[in-house]
This record gives C-alpha cells, structure tokens and sequence, in this order.
C-alpha cells in the first residue's frame, strides 16, 4: 500500500485484472525526464482499454520538487514516492525502469533506461497487454 502525491491510497495487488506500468524515475534523471513524455501519451491512449500507469518516484527528501516537476510536465498519472523495499523488490539497479504487468498480475517485461527504441517496444507490448484477456 503506497500514497500518492495527493494522500490516495494505492494498493498493488488491487491492480489485477488490469495491464499496469510502473515507472520507476527520480527528478535529478535526464533519461527519467525524457521518458515522461511517452508514458503521458501511453497513458492518454490506452488509459480506457485498462492500462494503469503508476510513476514510482525514487527522490529522496523533498516532495515539493516531485510536485514541480510533475506539474511542469502535466503529468496526468498518479505518483507515489516509493519506500526502498518496493524498489529491492522489483529489482531496481538503474532509472529509469519501466515494468509492465499483465492482467494476471505477472511481470511481462522490464525496460532499464529509455531511448526511442524503448519508447517502440514499450508501446507495442502495451498495446498487446491492454487487448490480453484477464
């Protein structure tokens, strides 16, 4: 159970049944902030086939400069400042880290950084997760 910037209440394992997208970024990344763009357009498009996509900051300390940037950027999708132990769990080793997960609540893929390539691939197995059957 994690809290977003605005005090909601988010519970992973309440996801399933639903393709979701974890992006794992903090504000000091350039690779983190160039990725944004594409998962607000991935979010904007299959946000009504199912997808969820949860941004899993991993600053340390000041709130207020996730909230800027986020703001500046018009971020749309829910962000969670992310305790460590999430991020052990997951693997994290690099930002940014996409994972997406299907509806069954399986990991389908881990994406570490992020090019145009990524921004392909990311798209496409998105696209084959939000029309997969739970």
């Amino acid at each position: 159970s994690l809290k977003t910037l605005e005090g909601q209440e988010v519970i992973l394992s309440k996801l399933k049944g639903k393709a979701v997208l974890l992006d794992f970024w903090a504000t000091w990344c350039s690779p983190c902030k160039e990725s944004i763009p594409h998962l607000v357009q991935l979010y904007k498009t299959y946000e009504d086939s199912g997808l969820v996509v949860l941004g899993m900051n991993m600053d340390k300390g000041n709130v207020d400069v996730v909230r800027l940037l986020v703001k500046s950027m018009e971020v749309p999708y829910p962000i969670v400042m992310t305790p460590e132990n999430v991020s052990r769990s997951y693997g994290i080793t690099g930002l940014p880290t996409t994972i997406l997960i299907d509806r069954k609540g399986r990991i389908r893929q881990k994406f570490i950084g992020f090019t145009a390539g990524i921004g392909k691939q990311m798209t496409s197995m998105v696209a084959d997760l939000t029309t997969e059957k739970p």
